[in-house]
């Protein structure tokens, strides 16, 4: 039997933003590939733009958790003020990868306080050609398929399009493909 092969991802977005949705198509997309996957919210206080986090497991086997997840393989920031908020780099795997919603200055600085990767894109830009609006979870998702290899990422994308139909759906596509291309990698 194959051993155990898991993703701890957390999402850490503000109410509105659309995190909560990105860790649920992350999950389906996860199982519809195969994999067993768990997520679900955590808020605070429940009001648009209050600090709001989403946990997603994402393994080979079952697995029975389902608590918070304290130190992600993976963390998906959609504001960079959540940085601190959260207390993200310190509280990520120090190998792991910190995904996030910024430019390349901004990156490099977060290079200073973390140890592991960071994968970056402006996903705002993304989010207002494709959208007209900042809802940046799907080009986040766009981002984070970069360093998750389990995932296929025209699977999301279908999900997406079943999920939001029409033109709605296809313009959400074609911000996680953007995104996907956009997205950049500091070692």
């Amino acid at each position: 039997m194959e051993g155990l092969n898991r993703i701890d991802v957390t999402f850490y977005g503000r109410g509105g933003q659309g995190a909560v949705t990105a860790a649920q198509v992350l999950a389906e997309a996860a199982i519809h590939s195969g994999l067993f996957a768990s997520a679900f919210p955590e808020y605070g206080a429940e009001r648009r733009g209050a600090p709001v986090r989403a946990y997603v497991r994402i393994a080979n086997q079952y697995l029975g958790i389902r608590e918070p997840i304290e130190r992600p393989d993976i963390s998906v920031v959609f504001d960079v003020r959540l940085i601190d908020v959260f207390n993200v780099a310190s509280i990520t795997n120090p190998n792991g990868v910190i995904v996030i919603n910024a430019n390349d200055d901004y990156a490099r600085q977060l290079m200073s306080r973390f140890k592991g990767k960071v994968v970056y894109v402006d996903a705002y830009g993304i989010s207002m050609k494709y959208l007209g609006r900042a809802i940046v979870n799907t080009p986040m998702l766009g981002a984070l398929l970069r360093v998750i290899n389990m995932i296929n990422i025209e699977v999301v994308k279908d999900l997406i399009k079943s999920t939001f139909r029409g033109r709605v759906g296809q313009l959400n596509a074609d911000a996680i493909d953007e995104a996907y291309k956009a997205a950049r990698v500091i070692p």
